[in-house]
């Protein structure tokens, strides 16, 4: 039987926040997090990250899963925080993505980083999936996206140490093949300028207008290296350019838009709505990419598109992530939101992933058709999980009489 659900996000009207009402609200008993460790992806293009998930476990046996981005030497203590919280969660009443947001910023008291939001952006998750699993509903409907399954998606082509132009033309070649139209190359990876606009203008000699080309920099330390590659590279006309100067540093980042007059993309190692709305309020972005998994959760993720959309600011949500939950959540959200661009794939994690868990998409011609099953339309393999898992945690509440 379909819950009843106010009216979310509209993909072609105004964007508003809002959350379901769920008929039967469950108490959390459980909490369990899982950090992988990295191994090589499958066709040797480069190396697949550790991955941090949490299963929250309600007391009707409903299950969510979420997932929090992690950076190295971090992943354990973002496991630790997951846990901490869950602990608050489990001695209160039944809790909302929305409750459980007011909650996480009353605990944090306005000291919020972005080891913290990757926490709460995991908890966030496995709540909507937990809230959309008791409607019987994909979460893009959940958030207002009925009959919307379909997401423009990009490959990045991030690589192990020093490719060559070759290297990434066969990349290319493989991503065409494979049905991309759109492909992110990163420039930091080259060490100079020169072999950075090199390979752009050996891209575009060889593919032309055949696809999107990105460019990531990686957010140099000296904007003047940003500005003679956008120079550069200006006739070949990137899909954007991201990253440019680093994402905290708005004045370089609104002298590099008004000078290149590119497509300026900035966000992903950023959090929380304050720091979004200052990107906005001075017009130092075209595009914004904060991580899913990362930014606080997915209602700070509509707040910030909201926002966003008013401005005429486009949201190209960062996954570095695995391609099941996280993958997921932000296919979801990208789907119920009018101001989407393209979503992050990476290709060479899918096999990988593939393994531990189910892909809750599936890919053609560049674009990600969503399941239709109830909630994230994914679920995790646990006994990999106990194999491939560095660190295991669990918290639970005893049974009650």
């Amino acid at each position: 039987m379909l819950k009843s659900k106010d009216n979310g996000p509209k993909k072609n009207g105004p964007l508003e926040v809002n959350t379901i009402s769920v008929a039967r609200p469950n108490r959390l008993v459980c909490v369990e997090t899982w950090v992988t460790g990295s191994a090589p992806s499958d066709d040797g293009w480069g190396d697949v990250k550790p991955f941090l998930f949490v299963r929250l476990t309600t007391s009707d046996g409903t299950i969510g899963w979420g997932e929090a981005f992690v950076l190295p030497c971090r992943e354990k203590a973002v496991a630790e925080i997951i846990q901490a919280l869950g602990q608050v969660i489990m001695a209160g009443d039944v809790i909302t993505p929305r409750t459980f947001r007011e909650l996480a910023y009353r605990i944090a008291d306005k000291h919020r980083g972005l080891d913290y939001m990757a926490a709460t952006s995991a908890i966030e998750i496995a709540l909507w999936d937990i809230t959309a699993k008791q409607a019987e509903l994909p979460l893009y409907e959940i958030l207002g996206a009925s009959g919307n399954q379909q997401v423009s998606v990009y490959a990045n082509c991030w690589s192990k140490p020093n490719p060559t132009i070759t290297h990434f033309v066969d990349r290319t070649h493989a991503l065409l093949v494979q049905g991309f139209r759109s492909m992110k190359i990163h420039t930091s990876q080259f060490s100079t300028v020169k072999e950075a606009s090199d390979c752009v203008a050996q891209l575009y000699a060889t593919f032309g207008d055949e696809i999107d080309l990105m460019l990531d920099l990686g957010a140099p330390k000296n904007i003047e290296q940003s500005l003679e590659l956008a120079s550069a590279i200006a006739p070949f006309k990137p899909y954007w350019f991201e990253e440019p100067a680093d994402g905290e540093d708005i004045q370089a980042l609104i002298e590099i838009r008004k000078k290149t007059g590119l497509r300026v993309m900035t966000g992903e190692k950023q959090c929380g709505v304050p720091h979004f709305k200052t990107i906005l309020a001075v017009g130092a972005a075209d595009i914004l990419n904060p991580d899913i998994a990362g930014v606080g959760g997915i209602l700070d993720m509509l707040e910030i598109s909201a926002l966003a959309h008013a401005k005429g600011v486009a949201i190209s949500p960062h996954c570095w992530d695995s391609m099941t939950v996280a993958a997921a959540a932000m296919l979801h959200v990208c789907a119920s939101i009018p101001n989407a661009e393209k979503a992050e794939i990476y290709p060479e994690y899918i096999s990988n992933c593939e393994r531990i868990g189910t892909i809750g998409f599936t890919l053609k011609n560049g674009q990600a058709i969503l399941s239709d099953q109830p909630g994230l339309g994914v679920e995790m393999n646990v006994e990999v999980l106990a194999v491939v898992a560095t660190d295991y945690r669990i918290s639970s509440l005893p049974n009650r009489h």
